[in-house]
């Protein structure tokens, strides 16, 4: 039945119902009014608000968590989506805005800077929105990042980014006691791999395919396929990594359980795990982070993660030590676009090498023909 108003002590309340999408919703609460024509104006606008309700545009209605099962169940990457599901919930995609999702970002990570809120919070959301718009379920939100100059945001006070050439590998190789890192280690500077695409591929994978010299990643970062090419030297160190693993596998084997464990010899600590089906043999990153750690502190060198060892270096080495062009880097690397690669990846050579072979005095070069100049003044002067 439609809305009446009733009075009930100092207040005039609601009754009735009012007409929804599926059927009606029953109304019976308080108008918050002691006046009559007051508290009829409050149920004039419940029923207004409940026919414009009926009459909006489903992309209008579409909501935050409808997107996000949309995003999830296209495959794609579920990290940091989690705690913009809690905060916005059914949140309608009309109802947000860019602030919406910048305050969103300060709410959840309170204490993380500017870069940290866009990575984890600006660029998911825009992901999740952008998807759903793209599949005509919802209206396009303008959700624009934050930058360092705006106020009340953080500044990170880490290391900037850089880059390391070859001797930073081959210092970290041979100090390794794992050759499942060395090999990976190698792999990350030669491919420009990152971590997360390298540790995914499986041992007996046609996507490694080292007669042709070249692997595959599927389902990279950015929901494509990926390939990379090898060299001899990675084929080489591939071969004796599955080597190093089959007599790995054979010592697991002849193990005898004693007491919940097996005896036998350990190798540093892990073969006591049986070695799995992966290339590389981590699960994880966080293990690959773990140990990778362990031997920078063992061979002296500045703990960098993987990514500046990967994909920094394999840009920088590229592009700047060995003049590569910047469409073939981005197209070996993986990069979608070529401002994305030099704007954040590449590192300018530093020390004062560069300006004295471009602009250092140079020995003057004697002309090659100096000899027949000489002999034709002397003559033109007789």
């Amino acid at each position: 039945m439609p809305l009446t108003i009733y009075k009930r002590g100092r207040f005039w309340w609601l009754t009735g119902s009012v007409p929804t999408q599926k059927s009606e919703q029953r109304v019976h609460e308080s108008t918050g009014e002691t006046d009559e024509a007051k508290a009829n104006k409050v149920r004039l606008n419940r029923e207004l608000r409940a026919q414009e309700e009926i009459d909006l545009d489903p992309k209008d209605r579409f909501t935050f968590a409808q997107a996000v099962e949309l995003y999830l169940d296209a495959g794609k990457d579920e990290r940091f989506i989690r705690p913009l599901l809690e905060h916005f919930k059914e949140t309608r995609i009309s109802d947000m805005t860019g602030s919406d999702v910048r305050a969103a970002a300060k709410a959840i990570y309170p204490t993380a800077v500017y870069t940290t809120w866009n990575r984890q919070a600006v660029i998911p959301a825009r992901a999740v929105i952008n998807f759903a718009a793209d599949e005509g379920k919802c209206r396009e939100v303008l959700i624009k990042g934050f930058t360092k100059k705006d106020r009340d945001v953080k500044v990170s006070t880490a290391a900037p980014k850089r880059a390391v050439d070859r001797s930073y590998i081959d210092t970290f190789r041979e100090a390794s006691d794992d050759p499942r890192l060395s090999a990976l280690m190698l792999f990350l500077f030669q491919t420009g791999a990152r971590i997360s695409d390298a540790i995914k591929l499986e041992d007996d994978s046609p996507d490694i395919d080292l007669v042709n010299r070249r692997v595959i990643f599927r389902d990279m970062k950015n929901g494509e396929d990926g390939e990379a090419d090898l060299t001899i030297e990675m084929v080489y160190d591939i071969q004796q990594l599955r080597e190093w693993k089959r007599e790995r596998l054979a010592a697991w084997e002849v193990r005898v359980p004693w007491k919940g464990r097996r005896s036998g010899a350990r190798h540093n600590g892990r073969a006591a795990k049986k070695p799995n089906g992966r290339l590389f043999g981590f699960m994880t990153r966080r293990s690959v982070y773990k140990d990778i750690k362990r031997i920078c502190e063992k061979a002296g060198l500045p703990y960098l993660g993987t990514h500046q060892p990967g994909r920094h270096s394999f840009a920088t080495e590229m592009i700047v030590m060995n003049g590569v062009d910047v469409a073939t880097t981005a197209a070996k690397g993986r990069w979608k676009t070529k401002k994305l690669l030099m704007e954040n990846y590449t590192h300018a050579k530093k020390g004062k090498g560069v300006i004295d072979k471009v602009f250092g005095k140079k020995k003057q070069r004697r002309p090659a023909n100096e000899g027949q100049q000489s002999k034709r003044r002397k003559a033109e002067g007789e």
